[in-house]
């Protein structure tokens, strides 16, 4: 059964999991395109990474297209979540496929512009830009992280 969501775009299943503590939720959802969308509430750290990265490896190996990771929920990410994304990255480049982060939060985005991560993602600043390539907030002036 799909689901239209306040940007329009339309979401067909979810799957929800939770974190070893309350402080940490990562749903997957697939939209319409067929791209899986991981979007996490709350901090992901040393408690809370595992359950990221099962749920990041799921959402790389559903799907067959890109792969949305939507951090606007997301208060904290420690090295332990860089590092998960990194990996997520490297295992769908090797299969051409690409990763898009959503990332609206300044405290979250200000880890990713220290570690200067910021230019190694495709970070947008909402779903809907991610789902159309535009709008890449990390700088580099295009939707593909090429730039």
């Amino acid at each position: 059964m799909a689901a239209t969501d306040s940007t329009g775009l339309r979401r067909l299943n979810r799957r929800v999991t939770p974190g070893a503590s309350q402080r940490f939720v990562a749903a997957t959802e697939q939209l319409e395109n067929g791209a899986p969308v991981v979007s996490v509430m709350g901090e992901v750290d040393l408690s809370t990474v595992m359950a990221f990265e099962q749920t990041l490896l799921g959402a790389a190996e559903d799907g067959m297209g890109e792969v949305i990771v939507d951090l606007t929920g997301c208060s904290f990410l420690d090295s332990r979540g860089l590092g998960a994304l990194m990996s997520t990255r490297g295992r769908l480049e090797h299969s051409n496929r690409r990763l898009a982060l959503v990332l609206s939060n300044p405290s979250v985005m200000k880890i990713f512009r220290i570690t200067q991560f910021d230019q190694l993602f495709e970070i947008y600043p909402s779903l809907a830009a991610a789902v159309n390539g535009n709008g890449n907030g990390n700088g580099n002036g295009n939707g593909n992280g090429n730039g």
